[in-house]
């Protein structure tokens, strides 16, 4: 009944043009409350009424083609949304996060996914500008090829190229009759702007303020999870140009840097998905070129040392390494994890690009691959991959396959046949999921197809399948857990004998009410996930290329194909609804995060760990594959040398990627107490970074939990 009512309040909602509206208002109250989680009714009252004055509605009427209305909103927020100007600042970058849509939308348009989780082409707009695109767009209408529908599809690019140029006017007008009109600052703006983003920028600070000017019409118009692609690649020909014809010092460049990264950095609650600080401002850097050679370069660094200095844990890098990335490179990374601020984290071209040509990408797109939100490989300009479409968790078919075996008394006699049923539960559980995944739609947008590649050639919105690559991308949770769970079933049901399949599901049913003893057995009896051993990692691969068989045969909408990786952002909201599991974990707790240990056991090492997850098959599961280390501060700083070998000799050996929590757990148990007294202390959450006093509580208990079982770890030197 109540999801009757619910369905019908939406629909109404839609009919009206008010579920934009609704989607928006809630997004901007949760994003406003989640620094005062404990505020009462009052105060919340108060929240909402200053977050709805604060707004600016604008209502799109008539038209009935969905694509038509958002370009017409796109030109009008560039018409409505504010802007300010401040003498003190060298660009310009401004972002409306309160602007409030209505527009109805027809039947056939409903329950649509907004898309994200990408990267646009900076390049276009930076190296053409505006002006050249649109003659592009010019032209193909004038085509007698060209059909109605694609008509209006390129109509809604030149109103989006409309909004960009009135926008830039806008801004133009206001520094002409400012009061400051006179400063240096303001003169030099109004220069730039004259050209950016127009046209072609022809120096390093008008490719920097053309970003800017993007960028901030992306977060302006609602798109989440944007990254900022390979910068040290997009803006090197620009620096490298000044500085070699004595048009700017290399400190100047670094203060540019520094103000531009501090500009990006704004408004970063608002920018936040799910937590405070996941952004999915994602910054690539380094790896090598099609030729084997070194793509880092002098811009490289200077990022690095900038947002070290900045101390941002919202803008994030992923340092792309490979075989003959340079010891320089190798300890301006680690300098910036001991810093304090959790990354870079570091994904190894030697494994991703020959995935992601396997998989079929083509070659050259390939050694261009950045990253989605946290570490999805895609290809930047060129994706609309969405690569966070859906997370398995592998234990619902584990858990399926006991009470079959108890409900339905199936005859298992061995491990084997408990291991084929469970393969082909998990086999029924991913075509499902797949099933109902191919029914998303997407909601247009010009503004994307705009600057992603290949849209305007094939005539068609992103949304659409416009895109040069259209596969979409899946997660996994519990990987560890149902390692654990399958090993422990074979030693206590089939090897020990000491539990049947019946007694197991009582315990799950009843979560290990009463039954301490074999929880702690699970828990730490047996082969466990993480440690290098053949049976484990054959498990673990097993596992892996169920899966991918599975994928292999099932298309998308567009008839592309599904990537996965074993890693995800939602060990912990998954986990709150899954039931008790025989890897000795309880009901509600979470699932295991990434690759590292479930279980903790006092011969585990670094070493171990490391040489483990080296093993996995990644050329089968590439979206997302991280290495999940916590490491205590003063252990690294004082074997940085042993450190570094120990990262090198992993990623050698066939690692995919790997991330790095460096903590003092004294430090964090002190923050767990009172966060306050701890304001600028960072933590790595998942793919993101974030202050902990900003963290929820059950993520602040996480991290320490976590930061105890590895604390046991830190008197050893990590080798591989």
């Amino acid at each position: 009944m109540k999801k009757s009512i619910k369905k019908n309040i939406k629909n109404f909602l839609y009919s009206i043009g008010f579920y934009p509206f609704i989607r928006k208002f809630y997004t901007l109250l949760y994003k406003e409350q989640s620094s005062s989680r404990k505020a009462n009714f009052t105060k919340k009252l108060f929240i909402c009424l200053e977050t709805f004055f604060r707004s600016q509605i604008i209502i799109i009427s008539g038209r009935k083609n969905l694509i038509e209305k958002k370009a017409i909103l796109f030109r009008k927020t560039c018409e409505k949304m504010r802007i300010f100007i401040s003498p003190n600042n060298k660009f310009i970058y401004d972002i409306d996060f309160f602007i409030l849509p209505i527009y109805s939308l027809p039947k056939k348009d409903k329950n649509f996914s907004i898309i994200g989780n990408l990267t646009i082409n900076y390049s276009k707009i930076i190296e053409k500008g505006v002006i050249s695109i649109e003659e592009e767009i010019k032209n193909k209408i004038n085509k007698k090829e060209v059909t109605q529908s694609q008509k209006v599809f390129l109509y809604s690019l030149l109103e989006v190229c409309n909004g960009i140029k009135i926008l830039r006017n806008r801004y133009l007008k206001k520094l002409a009759n400012s009061k400051w009109k006179n400063n240096q600052n303001i003169t030099e703006i109004q220069k730039i702007l004259e050209r950016v983003p127009l046209y072609p920028a022809s120096n390093f600070k008008e490719a920097l303020q053309c970003f800017l000017f993007v960028n901030s019409l992306l977060w302006t118009n609602d798109y989440p999870l944007i990254g900022l692609g390979r910068l040290d690649q997009i803006l090197y020909p620009y620096l490298k140009y000044d500085l070699e014809n004595g048009n700017i010092t290399e400190k100047e460049a670094l203060n540019l840097l520094k103000e531009f990264f501090i500009k990006i950095h704004e408004g970063y609650k608002y920018k936040s998905n799910t937590l405070i600080g996941d952004t999915g401002q994602v910054i690539i850097l380094g790896g090598k070129n099609i030729d084997d050679s070194d793509a880092s370069n002098k811009l490289t660094f200077m990022i690095i040392d900038v947002l070290q200095e900045l101390k941002f844990p919202d803008i994030k890098i992923i340092l792309r390494i490979y075989s003959k990335t340079s010891n320089e490179l190798w300890n301006k990374a680690l300098e910036c994890l001991l810093s304090g601020i959790q990354y870079p984290l570091f994904s190894n071209d030697e494994v991703i690009i020959p995935a992601l040509m396997k998989f079929g990408y083509l070659k050259e797109d390939a050694f261009n691959y950045g990253t989605s939100a946290c570490w999805e490989p895609f290809i930047p300009g060129k994706s609309l991959d969405q690569n966070n479409l859906l997370n398995l968790n592998l234990l619902k078919p584990f858990n399926e396959t006991v009470a079959q075996i108890v409900q339905q008394k199936e005859i298992i006699k061995n491990f084997n046949d408990f291991l084929n049923l469970y393969n082909k539960n998990l086999k029924v559980y991913i075509k499902k999921e797949i099933k109902e995944l191919n029914k998303i739609n997407f909601e247009p947008s010009p503004f994307l197809s705009l600057l992603i590649d290949d849209c305007l050639e094939n005539l068609k919105d992103i949304s659409e399948g416009g895109a040069k690559y259209n596969n979409y991308g899946i997660l996994s949770v519990g990987l560890g857990n149902t390692v654990n769970a399958l090993f422990n079933i074979e030693r206590i049901v089939f090897e020990e004998k000491r539990y049947s399949f019946d007694e197991l599901f009582r315990v799950i049913e009843n979560n290990f009410y009463n039954s301490e003893i074999l929880l702690e057995n699970l828990r730490n009896k047996g082969l466990k996930f993480c440690m290098d051993d053949e049976k484990v990692i054959y498990l673990v691969n097993n596992i892996i290329e169920i899966i991918f068989q599975t994928l292999k045969n099932l298309k998308n909408k567009f008839g592309e194909r599904f990537k996965f990786g074993l890693s995800s952002s939602s060990f912990v909201s998954m986990g709150e609804d899954c039931p008790a599991s025989l890897d000795g974990r309880k009901y509600g707790n979470p699932l295991g995060t990434n690759i590292s240990p479930i279980s903790f056991s006092p011969s585990l090492s670094y070493t171990e760990i490391a040489n483990f997850a080296s093993q996995i098959n990644y050329e089968e599961a590439f979206n997302g594959a991280v290495l999940d280390l916590i490491l205590e501060r003063n252990f690294v700083d004082q074997n940085r040398e042993k450190f570094i070998n120990f990262l090198i000799t992993f990623f050698n050996f066939g690692g995919m990627q790997c991330h790095l929590n460096i903590l003092n757990y004294n430090i964090l148990m002190k923050a767990k107490e009172n966060p306050d007294l701890f304001p600028d202390l960072i933590v790595r959450v998942w793919g993101f970074c974030a202050y902990f006093k900003d963290l929820p509580e059950e993520y602040q208990n996480l991290v320490v939990e976590r930061a105890k079982y590895y604390e046991s770890l830190s008197n050893q030197y990590p080798e591989v």
